[in-house]
């Protein structure tokens, strides 16, 4: 008897768990592009990408602070929490100064659910475009050579 309630008990336990695991998954996160490409630019411009979603889960997320590889690149995130069923933008500035040539960065974004349980999402932004020299570079560049 004790054998079948510690079994039904292990088992009810299981999928509990289980199913708190899989309440928050990726799917609720549905990005319109998850990687942009900017047109040809000339070096010094800022570029200014909006990467629209939707979050169609039940428990508010809040959106770590990211971390960028270069100062040439700002993250402007949605104020306060993100709701149900909520459509936002993540802004992402990029600086060509001093940037000529092939560019692609990625910035990841780590959403972290309110119920203090350390699960979050992760879902990966992509950018990419050709900076073409300005003609000081340029100048700057044969002068070297």
């Amino acid at each position: 008897m004790k054998n079948i309630f510690f079994k039904n008990s292990l088992s009810l336990l299981l999928i509990l768990v289980v199913s708190f695991s899989f309440a928050q998954n990726s799917d609720n996160i549905e990005f319109e592009k998850t990687t942009q490409k900017f047109k040809k630019v000339d070096e010094g411009h800022q570029i200014t990408l909006n990467y629209s979603f939707t979050y169609t889960g039940k428990i508010p997320l809040t959106i770590l602070e990211p971390e960028v590889d270069c100062s040439c690149t700002t993250i402007v995130l949605p104020e306060g929490k993100i709701k149900s069923n909520s459509t936002n933008i993540i802004k992402i500035k990029f600086d060509t100064n001093d940037k000529i040539g092939w560019q692609e960065r990625e910035v990841v974004i780590q959403f972290i659910s309110d119920l203090m349980d350390s699960r979050f999402i992760e879902k990966k932004l992509i950018f990419k475009g050709m900076v073409k020299a300005s003609k000081a570079t340029k100048t700057i560049y044969k002068k070297k050579l």
